[in-house]
């Protein structure tokens, strides 16, 4: 594992050096930055990129409902030590894509007068992209959905902007290194495959610290949930060989860390969650109509750090029920729970050498139909 991270963060800076000099304006290589609308509507962007586009410096997107806006087939963007705030809506968004990075940069104080036509507006919002990275930044003081998301192309692409690829999968993309805090209403990390069929595979996430509202201040408009999940959200979607490795998360208002499935056929296979911190999560109780109930007895019955499960209730057991198989705890050190790893009808997989400090029970499991 650890040579794979090695791995992985050659690519990453090489994949920054391919880039050449960063320069210390934001604009398109030849000095322009294109703003105003952007396709269908009125969603406008204070930075339109363009393809192998730099951006560093201040982004002010106030009046704008994106700071930055990466559209499909826009590739090798880097925002480099920029700072991008005050947008209504996502301070960066990416549709449709690959070869984005974001990099040493303060993704803070967006999503401030959030559109409800935009069904999930975080500070950082990749959709159908991959082989990305998002390394190094403070994402904080989102009043919208939390803080980063990497989901496939699906109908959580704000209405009005060019007709995404539904078939777009998130895959290969690695999220390390940020600080995610005070961020309303949404969960700090979330990589979800998000329509029927999709697929969010071979993501990354790793040492970031994801703080909740247990510990740290509510965001700008509610509590901030914290917690990284990894999830199957809609039939016969997938997540597979996601790894969550050596990542701090406190306070989180959900579990510390989540892989689920919740839709019929939904699949999260070969998952790991290695060598993270996880202290003070709590009830995964969000409701995610219709396939989630969050009364069911597939979900904790207590507080609990790490979950895994395949959420089988009467309206997702036709035509197949969800899947949780081969999926891996290891390693991770738990603290201050009323259960230290919860698991619902999953199978395979592994949970050793896990750590529990101050937690009544250290793993608890259910099968069956909640």
């Amino acid at each position: 594992m650890r040579l794979t991270i090695v791995f992985v963060i050659v690519l990453f800076t090489l994949s920054v050096l391919m880039f050449g000099g960063i320069g210390s304006v934001v604009g398109t290589p030849n000095g322009q930055v294109q703003t105003g609308p952007i396709a269908i509507g009125n969603l406008t962007a204070a930075v339109v990129a363009h393809s192998g586009e730099v951006i560093t410096g201040q982004v002010n997107a106030t009046g704008y409902n994106f700071g930055v806006y990466i559209g499909p087939g826009v590739t090798d963007v880097l925002i480099y030590h920029a700072h991008v705030f005050g947008a209504s809506d996502h301070g960066v968004l990416a549709v449709d894509t690959s070869g984005i990075s974001i990099i040493d940069s303060n993704i803070s104080n967006n999503v401030q007068h959030a559109d409800h036509a935009i069904p999930d507006d975080k500070e950082v919002g990749f959709y159908g992209v991959s082989n990305s990275f998002i390394v190094g930044n403070i994402i904080t003081g989102s009043r919208g959905d939390g803080g980063i998301a990497v989901y496939s192309s699906s109908s959580l692409v704000p209405t009005g902007l060019p007709v995404p690829n539904v078939n777009a999968s998130g895959n290969n993309n690695f999220i390390a290194e940020n600080y995610i805090a005070n961020d309303s209403q949404g969960c700090g990390i979330v990589v979800a495959a998000w329509g029927p069929g999709q697929t969010v595979a071979n993501n990354w996430v790793f040492n970031n610290v994801v703080m909740g509202d247990l510990l740290t201040p509510h965001g700008p408009t509610g509590f901030s949930v914290g917690t990284i999940v990894i999830a199957a959200d809609f039939p016969f979607s997938s997540a597979v060989d996601n790894v969550v490795l050596d990542n701090t998360i406190i306070g989180g208002l959900e579990d510390g860390i989540i892989i689920n499935a919740e839709a019929p056929g939904a699949a999260d296979i070969g998952n790991e969650i290695a060598g993270n911190y996880v202290k003070l999560g709590a009830f995964q109780r969000l409701n995610n109509p219709p396939f989630d109930n969050a009364s069911d007895l597939n979900l904790a019955p207590a507080p609990n750090g790490i979950a895994i499960y395949a959420n089988i209730i009467p309206q997702t057991s036709k035509p197949a029920p969800p899947i949780a198989q081969g999926n891996i705890v290891v390693d991770n050190t738990i603290v201050d729970e009323a259960i230290g790893i919860w698991v619902a009808n999953a199978s395979g997989g592994a949970y050793v050498n896990n750590v529990f400090e101050n937690v009544s029970v250290n793993f608890q499991s259910f099968y069956g139909t909640g």
